[in-house]
């Protein structure tokens, strides 16, 4: 019996052992993993002309106090640069009052547009100022919406005269808006610029009761996102 007992015990002290082997072994076991993730960020884009989301200019449409028949004034270049980081369907809007409510046709409007991403040299800035000049001159050869643009130039440009319909329709009601800027030459991606100058003449014809008369001029740029259904902040507060 003592036998039996002592060999009870070993066996009980083997197992025991036994176990302790196989628990041990069991808590130390380990296995090669590997992981990948990904995190995602959004930024949303932003959209702005000259620094803003709605900013008055300083440069003028035109500037004159003493425009008289025949003679031609031109306003400052204006500038567009797209300072956001989304591409950009600009709409370019002109309009126009003469205080003293006199016909408004004897004033022919014109303008250039430039587009580029490196300005263009001073040369190439007055060549187009002496282009508009000539488009004024003789006003009765309506040139509106010509465009074009060169492999040798920096730039496109597109150039045009103001319909003298439009123009009476834009005087005698301040929110009837003459569209002049459409098309791809109006999309405007990041760092991208136009330049717009206009021109205004009074007509030789025009008679002593445009003396003293006062011209004032509006040129309104909205820009919306690219995307379909995009509206114009004046589109969406109607």
């Amino acid at each position: 019996m003592k036998n039996i007992s002592v060999l009870k015990k070993a066996m009980f002290g083997t197992a025991l052992a036994g176990a302790l082997v196989v628990g041990a072994g069991y808590g130390t076991y380990s296995w090669f993993s590997a992981e990948s993730s990904a995190t995602g960020k959004i930024v949303n884009g932003t959209l702005e002309l000259n620094g803003g989301t709605d900013v008055q200019l300083k440069q003028k449409v035109v500037k004159d106090n003493k425009l008289a028949p025949s003679q031609l004034v031109f306003g400052d270049w204006i500038t567009l640069d797209n300072t956001g980081n989304l591409e950009t369907v600009l709409k370019a809007t002109y309009s126009q009052q003469i205080k003293e409510n006199l016909d408004p046709s004897a004033y022919k409007v014109g303008y250039i547009a430039l587009k580029y991403k490196v300005k263009p040299n001073k040369e190439k800035i007055v060549a187009q100022e002496e282009r508009l000049e000539s488009i004024l001159d003789g006003t009765t050869n309506i040139k509106q919406g010509k465009s074009s643009s060169s492999a040798s130039e920096s730039f496109e440009m597109t150039e045009g005269l103001i319909p003298t319909g439009e123009l009476q329709k834009a005087a005698k009601s301040s929110s009837e808006l003459i569209n002049i800027g459409e098309g791809d030459f109006w999309n405007l991606k990041e760092n991208e610029y136009i330049d717009v100058i206009f021109g205004v003449k009074l007509d030789e014809n025009a008679g002593n009761e445009y003396q003293g008369a006062t011209y004032t001029s509006e040129f309104k740029v909205e820009a919306k996102q690219t995307d379909d259904g995009a509206k114009f902040g004046s589109e969406t507060s109607k």
